[in-house]
């Protein structure tokens, strides 16, 4: 059975140890980059579909996609209308997540309220994987900690670089001058990863398939536990 592991960057995976991933096949998501960097493991396919994450941090992730440290990008479409966008379209491995939700036959149309997780875990399942497997996906965000302000349109800006993020498992996840949308939990993620659990069902049926998801984690997770099996985190070793 073939697997792939959709890493996000949840508090849950504080002393997870990256090395697991070496010879795996992985999905690495959003700022984790700057983990990655340290630790010199990159995933072999990068997913960001928030548009004003991939927008603030255009640099950095063309940078990853000219050094060729994935072997694809799933990215907002909104991208290509930036300065790099003449730049990406050199690159076939760098996918607009606009594109792939307009494709006929494809479950990306049905996930309504996405977020960079829940497209991650659908990509691995397009990628063609029997088995999807969730690492540091908590959904249990802290919405406004104490080193952000509000700007506009909803958007929020890191003013000081946080000592405890308790949102992510390192705290220079997020840094000073970033700019990213309010997680809206309850009103997007929720529901993400919800319809993300329909889709899995559906279109196993529909194509006579069993592909399936786990949830690794140690900590009880109301919002996730409901959709997806359960397995502790604990059971994964180097």
């Amino acid at each position: 059975m073939s697997e792939i592991f959709v890493v996000g960057n949840g508090a849950s995976l504080k002393d997870f140890d990256f090395n697991f991933l070496v010879d795996k096949s992985w999905i690495g998501c959003c700022l984790g980059f700057r983990h990655w960097e340290k630790i010199g493991i990159y995933p072999t396919h990068y997913v960001c579909v928030d548009s004003v994450v991939c927008e603030h941090h255009r640099y950095k992730i063309l940078e990853m996609i000219e050094q060729n440290k994935c072997e694809s990008f799933l990215i907002c479409g909104s991208m290509f209308k930036t300065d790099i966008g003449d730049k990406l379209k050199n690159y076939k491995n760098v996918v607009p997540i606009q594109n792939i939700m307009l494709s006929q036959n494809n479950p990306f149309r049905y996930l309504v309220d996405y977020c960079s997780g829940t497209s991650a875990s659908l990509y691995g399942y397009i990628l063609g994987f029997d088995k999807v497997n969730l690492l540091g996906m908590d959904c249990q965000y802290v919405e406004f900690i104490p080193e952000c302000i509000e700007i506009d349109n909803g958007k929020l800006k890191i003013i000081e670089t946080p000592k405890d993020n308790p949102n992510y498992y390192f705290n220079e996840y997020q840094q000073k001058g970033d700019i990213y949308n309010k997680p809206n939990v309850d009103r997007v993620h929720k529901n993400s990863w919800q319809d993300l659990r329909n889709i899995f069902l559906l279109y196993n049926i529909l194509q006579q398939k069993d592909i399936l998801i786990y949830n690794y984690n140690s900590k009880d997770n109301e919002k996730l536990d409901n959709y997806f099996e359960k397995k502790d985190i604990n059971e994964l070793k180097v």
